[in-house]
């Protein structure tokens, strides 16, 4: 009896100590400055990915127009790519649905007046911020653009097919890549301050700024470990039948594994689950204009059956318990100030990604950024979501945006998963650290 108790506690004892690596650590409990758990956001995920996944294959949200060749305004040589994989595929007439060619891209707005409970959220706009919003230019008031407005009508903006150019690596790396992240949070992320000196960007300095600044940060850096992982789960593979696509491991572990990032990996994971968790807020909150959007492409069934799948797929998002509260930002007689500071700063970033040289991470980067620029929109426009002035880019970009948030999640889990200890590369060698301070080398900014 002894000898199987002693066997049993052994077993026990090691089971305990057999932990994943650190990089997972931080994922459990609740998400900084939202009001749910990662336990939560894990279930809801669970039954809205392969729906969602389904859904952006639709003709509505495959096909993006948009212009790539704008100029970069921030420095002067933007340079180019040469790499194949950075290259991409533009549509033909013929291939993009006569409805979406014929109506140009704008806005198919709503068709009728809808009430329905948002959430389990009861988010009241603050006096406060109403006077803030006020400050703005009046055209703005009930619909605050956080992104430079894409000029889809010019003569250089075309339609691409996003199953035919999706994101993943393609080996732009180096110092244009650094440029462009050192560009955001260096000059476009607000900075800790403590004793009248301003620190770097971590974890916990960032508690040194009010919650606006940090829901800021969070969402840029829940963003860029969005991209970071796609490029590692769509990561060149060679084998016996050629070049695919598939994880790499070493990778993940390299851009989050504490000792390779400062110890800032595992809480840069988590803030993926906050930018989730913000645009999950802001499709929900939205959800009686998707009843009254028409999502026209031509083709009766097909806009149809995209409606019934968009609000399927939002209501299901409902089952999500209280996200993240919009109404406790802005507050304060200092709320105009925060809320035109924090719209510069984004508008930057919006222009920010026409300076990337790589055409394949500049189509991705315009889409998710002005995706998460129309969560914004959504969430901190005055008026009710019904009445919203947007555009099909928006919608387009905003629902694509969440898919990838939400394929970042499934990726996450399959790492977690690949993780064991026959498979797990282990800690980086000494010579191979980059010590990945988002205020140095910026490594992991590779796009």
């Amino acid at each position: 009896m002894w000898k199987y108790l002693s066997v049993f506690c052994f077993l026990t004892n090691n089971a305990f100590s057999l932990e994943l690596p650190a990089c997972f650590k931080h994922l459990r409990g609740q998400v900084d400055d939202c009001y749910c758990k990662v336990e939560d956001v894990d279930n809801t995920h669970s039954v809205s990915f392969e729906p969602l996944s389904k859904l952006v294959q639709r003709n509505y949200f495959r096909y993006y127009k948009v212009n790539l060749d704008k100029p970069c305004i921030f420095w002067k040589e933007r340079g180019e790519c040469t790499r194949s994989t950075c290259a991409l595929k533009t549509c033909t007439q013929a291939e993009v649905p006569v409805g979406l060619a014929d109506n140009n891209n704008k806005s198919s707005g709503p068709t009728c007046e809808e009430e329905q409970e948002l959430s389990k959220i009861n988010n009241v706009i603050s006096d406060d911020r109403i006077a803030a919003l006020q400050k703005l230019e009046k055209h703005e008031a009930d619909n605050i653009n956080f992104c430079v407005q894409e000029d889809e009508d010019s003569e250089k903006a075309e339609f691409y097919d996003l199953l035919q150019n999706p994101e993943r690596y393609t080996g732009y790396s180096g110092e244009p890549a650094r440029r462009i992240w050192r560009s955001i949070y260096e000059e476009n992320c607000f900075k800790p301050k403590k004793d009248s000196l301003f620190i770097d960007l971590t974890h916990k300095s960032i508690n040194y700024m009010c919650k606006e600044k940090r829901v800021f940060f969070r969402v840029v850096s829940g963003l860029h470990s969005s991209i970071s992982i796609h490029l590692a789960a769509k990561y060149p593979v060679q084998d016996f039948f050629g070049q695919k696509w598939g994880p790499n491991l070493a990778e993940f572990s390299r851009r989050f594994l504490p000792e390779s990032t400062n110890g800032e990996g595992p809480h840069w994971l988590k803030n993926l689950y906050f930018v989730y968790l913000v645009e999950m807020r802001a499709i929900t909150k939205a959800l009686p204009l998707w009843k009254s959007w028409d999502f026209y492409t031509g083709n009766p069934e097909e806009d149809t059956k995209t409606k019934e799948d968009v609000v399927d797929i939002v209501e299901s998002l409902l089952s999500c318990p209280d996200t993240f509260d919009e109404a406790q930002l802005f507050k304060g007689p200092a709320a105009g100030e925060i809320l035109n500071d924090f719209l510069v700063h984004f508008r930057n970033i919006s222009q920010i990604m026409d300076c990337v040289t790589c055409d394949k991470c500049r189509l991705w980067g315009k889409i998710q950024i002005r995706g998460l620029g129309t969560a914004l929109k959504i969430l901190f426009s005055g008026g009710k979501p019904e009445n919203l002035a947007l555009e099909r880019g928006e919608v387009v970009t905003l629902f694509n945006a969440f898919n990838q948030l939400s394929h970042s999640l499934h990726y996450v889990k399959q790492f977690k998963d690949q993780m064991d200890y026959s498979e797990y590369p282990g800690p980086p060698e000494e010579s191979d650290r980059k010590q990945d301070n988002i205020f140095s080398t910026f490594s992991r900014g590779e796009l």
